[in-house]
């Protein structure tokens, strides 16, 4: 018989086929937020790519989507927070949410201003010294483990004030440093690029597609640029007073790691929302 696929963007359950006992299944959870005011990159989900996963002919599997966390909306000026990406299941599978991106201004030195912990990392903000969050889906047990990619965030650059920040974590790589330009930190700074994702054909046999990619750093001031977002649905980084920031949100259904515009007024001052996992499965 002709391969066959389902995929989920939200939860539900596999309805597994009479004579079927094994499954190739490709997990990611959802993408890690960015914070306001010189964050860095929110990290992908955690990615699980496992075949031959054995199911029971004519049972069922729980499948469990999980959502982009939450981008900080500011206000500019402050460090305001995201949030990790929710995980995402396929029965004793787990991919495990992506870190949010640390913040600058956030009065808690050693967990705000620096990248989170989660599926892959987020980056970490302006000035920080440390490198970004780790990566969490490797050190998974039993498959969510064996057969789980992530990657830590990127710190900021390397000179103090840092105006470059990290890129979040990827399946396929570490978020990059920032980047504070050859003449001082004031002198065209990079934001750090997020981490690639990892391809795969599962969803139609024959197309490869990038999944999990790391949200892009920020940049101030504005003679510089903001790092580009993983490919894999890794949102970009953006400016000061980011001028247009609906590139910076992670792409759904690929747990892209959420993008970050630095400080400036209103929106253009936030951190983007991380993009929402997907589950496949292909028998």
């Amino acid at each position: 018989y002709a391969p066959t696929q389902q995929s989920f963007t939200s939860s539900g359950t596999f309805s597994v086929p009479s004579g079927i006992s094994s499954v190739n299944v490709l997990v990611v959870a959802g993408g890690g937020g960015a914070g306001s005011t010189h964050s860095g990159g929110g990290g992908a989900g955690g990615l699980i790519y496992r075949p031959g996963f054995t199911v029971t002919p004519g049972g069922t599997v729980t499948v469990t989507v999980g959502s982009g966390g939450a981008g900080s909306p500011g206000p500019a000026g402050q460090g305001g927070l995201g949030s990790n990406g929710q995980n995402s299941t396929f029965g004793t599978l787990t991919a495990v949410g992506g870190g949010y991106g640390g913040t600058k201004n956030h009065p808690n030195t050693s967990t705000g201003r620096h990248g989170n912990s989660g599926g892959s990392g987020g980056g970490t903000g302006r000035d920080m010294t440390s490198p970004g969050g780790g990566a969490e889906q490797p050190t998974q047990s039993g498959d969510s483990g064996t057969y789980g990619f992530g990657n830590p965030g990127g710190g900021p650059g390397a000179n103090s004030p840092s105006y470059g920040t990290g890129g979040g974590g990827g399946a396929g790589a570490a978020g990059s440093s920032g980047n504070n330009g050859a003449g001082g930190p004031s002198d065209h700074p990079i934001g750090g690029p997020g981490g690639v994702g990892k391809a795969y054909t599962i969803a139609d046999g024959t197309t490869s597609v990038y999944y999990a990619g790391g949200g892009g750093g920020s940049r101030y001031p504005s003679n510089g640029q903001g790092g580009t977002g993983g490919q894999g649905g890794g949102g970009d980084g953006g400016i000061e007073n980011e001028p247009d920031p609906s590139s910076m949100v992670g792409t759904a259904n690929r747990g892209g790691g959420g993008g970050v515009a630095d400080r400036g007024p209103g929106a253009s001052g936030a951190g983007a929302a991380g993009g929402k996992g997907i589950v496949i499965v292909r028998y």
